[in-house]
């Protein structure tokens, strides 16, 4: 364990723990865009830079990606924390400024926005380019989205802009798009997404559709043939039910 103190509170920490991680360990609110708990960092956004002093030395670090390795001191709120927050949220202010995410953080923290000069004209584009939906495909789906083009033309999309055909359709992208800048719709048993189509499977408990077969396909490849399809409702009810037999299992031979 690793001492440390942020804002001027002592904590312990296990080595490798990042300043982000440390500062909510104190429930210590630090804005985030691109990070998700269940997805690797990725610094994207850079919303969340807090001050470091390390032996002497200041610096600004991106907090999602700054392992913490020795005894530092942590500030989240600092006048160079401030100017680094606000210019992040201008300047994606200045590229999505229909985004209903961004305006909240600019009123939250009292962004002012850019010079209209430097807004975005013509299409609401809500996305900030944050990865999420890029580590989540890579992650959980079948890495079939990704950055493409660069500098003002960048974005995420599929290979060519065109429907992919390795999709599952699992929406995983779109779930932790933290902008809703991804569109899914369900409609008629099927669900749309990235210019595809697909069927949804019934559940063979409760009958909902709940998934397409390309995604429950990728899922059941390691499970036994014959293993009935459920939702994740009914998989809940189903594992409490055998944890319960289980452990009655276990009372009656002891």
């Amino acid at each position: 364990m690793i001492e440390i103190t942020i804002d001027g509170r002592k904590c312990a920490v296990e080595k490798g723990t990042t300043a982000l991680e440390a500062t909510r360990i104190l429930g210590i609110e630090i804005p985030t865009l691109c990070h998700h708990e269940g997805l690797p960092p990725d610094g994207n956004c850079r919303l969340c830079q807090v001050e470091v002093v390390d032996r002497g030395r200041k610096s600004l670090v991106i907090s999602c990606m700054y392992p913490i390795r020795g005894p530092v001191e942590i500030l989240t709120d600092t006048p160079d924390v401030r100017r680094a927050r606000n210019f992040v949220i201008q300047l994606l202010l200045a590229r999505s400024p229909k985004s209903p995410v961004l305006q909240n953080l600019a009123e939250r923290y009292g962004v002012e926005p850019l010079d209209e000069r430097f807004v975005q004209k013509g299409q609401i584009d809500l996305c900030i380019r944050c990865g999420r939906c890029v580590r989540a495909c890579a992650q959980l789906g079948t890495d079939c989205i990704d950055f493409v083009s660069r500098g003002w033309e960048k974005e995420v999309n599929t290979p060519f802009r065109e429907p992919s055909k390795t999709c599952i359709g699992c929406g995983s992208c779109a779930q932790v798009c933290p902008t809703g800048a991804i569109l899914m719709t369900e409609k008629d048993s099927t669900r749309t997404i990235w210019g595809r189509t697909f069927a949804l499977v019934a559940c063979d408990r409760c009958g909902l559709k709940f998934a397409p077969r390309e995604q429950l396909d990728v899922l059941s490849e390691s499970e036994a043939e014959g293993v009935p399809v459920l939702c994740p409702r009914c998989r809940r009810i189903a594992e409490g039910r055998a944890i319960a037999t289980g452990l009655g299992a276990q009372e009656k031979s002891s």
